[in-house]
């Protein structure tokens, strides 16, 4: 009797620590998912903050990119003012400036640059020579910059940077011998022949190559950048 007493009342506590186990296990779950509602929550808000910091973020970046393009403007406008002499003026040659770069490899900065470069150098500014010149560079794989002060070097007599663009040249006296594509022509070492002679490269030589650059991927992203 008294070992059955004793089986009764450990099975009677068994039954009661199940319960207060089931009781726990309920009260652990529902805080747990208390926490993960509480946690989801949370995510929510920081994702949210995190988005309108971006948007945030994104606002600042855009007006900063507002404010170096304007000041980029105004330093080419206020360069094309002194070379040309006018606002007018300024705004006459910007003009097919824009229409030139929209066409070409050449983003506006760097052909505004070469335009005020030429100037400044007294050199043929022309559409038709920056054409000529654009052609010789992109066909060469170099920056239009590049080529107008190898240009402005050879005016001068000074011909070492036309090596870059497979040009040599050999002064004698009041002529110079140019070679290019294993042709040499000896000319008058004046200014308006020597350019003359390194527009004829890039109308014949280099027709249509400005064109081609155009076509790849660094003409692509040059235009966007000018838009």
């Amino acid at each position: 009797a008294s070992a059955g007493s004793i089986v009764v009342d450990l099975l009677a506590r068994t039954g009661s620590f199940q319960t207060d186990m089931d009781r726990a296990a309920k009260i652990a779950q529902r805080r747990a998912k208390e926490m993960e509602n509480a946690f989801d929550r949370m995510a929510g808000k920081i994702t949210g903050a995190f988005s309108g910091l971006l948007a945030g973020v994104s606002v600042v970046a855009t007006a900063t990119k507002l404010v170096e393009v304007q000041r980029q403007f105004d330093v080419l406008n206020a360069s094309l003012v002194t070379v040309t002499g006018s606002s007018k003026g300024a705004a006459t040659e910007f003009a097919w400036i824009k229409e030139f770069a929209a066409q070409t490899p050449f983003d506006l900065a760097q052909v505004t640059d070469a335009f005020i470069k030429m100037k400044a150098f007294g050199l043929d500014a022309s559409e038709a020579a920056l054409r000529s010149y654009g052609n010789t560079a992109s066909a060469m794989g170099k920056s239009l910059n590049q080529m107008i002060e190898a240009v402005a070097d050879a005016a001068t007599g000074e011909f070492e940077r036309l090596k870059e663009f497979g040009i040599r040249a050999a002064k004698h006296g009041d002529q110079v011998t140019f070679t290019f594509k294993g042709v040499s022509k000896t000319i008058k070492a004046s200014s308006e022949e020597i350019t003359q002679y390194l527009k004829d490269i890039g109308d014949n030589d280099f027709a249509g190559a400005m064109a081609e650059r155009t076509k790849t991927l660094d003409g692509a992203i040059s235009n966007l950048g000018d838009t």
